[in-house]
């Protein structure tokens, strides 16, 4: 409620990037942007050529929440376009850990994908085809957490995910990995328990 009231005071002072940042942080309480905030965004959009490619991705997450909502998306089809291209450019490279969850994955002997692309723009870590089932598997290192807690951009990621496109999800945290990627019979144990709590979750 206090960013509701903040964001409508102070909406005629708002760069594009402040708008783009307060769309995204609504996007992430899963909260409703008060009506003269989207009017304003959408005359900001038709007005200015000032948006960045960060400010376009995060306006990507937030047209993916008003999907969420069951909304009508509030931008023109060119701009939401240029949102979801900038949004896919600028997905991270694959960090050491994925590459050891990979292997383990493939030690396993079980068909697994890398950097598995989907419909609304996200980028999976690993997807692995378990018991006839697709789990995506996200290998999340500290830039994911505040302390042990998934982050804003890391919980908004997994519930559009799950929302928008059904996913099954499972997490490797890095203090988990950090436990047995000492050990390759301990990662596999870990992989193959990974994958059949995910399974069981997700009937």
């Amino acid at each position: 409620e206090a960013l509701s009231r903040a964001s409508v005071t102070s909406i005629d002072q708002f760069s594009p990037q402040n708008l783009a940042n307060t769309a995204w942080a609504f996007a992430v309480a899963d909260h409703t942007l008060p009506v003269s905030f989207s009017k304003h965004l959408k005359q900001s959009i038709e007005t200015t050529d000032l948006f960045s490619p960060e400010s376009l991705s995060q306006l990507h997450q937030w047209q993916l929440w008003n999907r969420e909502r069951g909304a009508v998306l509030p931008l023109p089809p060119d701009f939401s376009e240029r949102c979801k291209a900038a949004f896919m450019a600028s997905q991270p490279r694959p960090s050491r850990m994925q590459r050891q969850v990979e292997a383990t994955v493939s030690a396993l002997g079980l068909p697994f994908r890398a950097e598995v692309i989907t419909e609304i723009g996200y980028s999976i870590d690993i997807v692995v085809e378990w018991h006839g089932v697709q789990i995506g598997i996200e290998v999340d290192g500290p830039s994911h957490f505040l302390g042990r807690d998934p982050n804003g951009p890391t919980l908004l990621k997994r519930r559009q995910l799950r929302r928008l496109e059904g996913w099954t999800l499972c997490s490797v945290p890095f203090w988990e990995w950090n436990d047995v990627s000492s050990d390759a019979e301990r990662r596999k144990q870990y992989v193959l328990q990974l994958l059949q709590r995910a399974s069981e979750a997700s009937l």
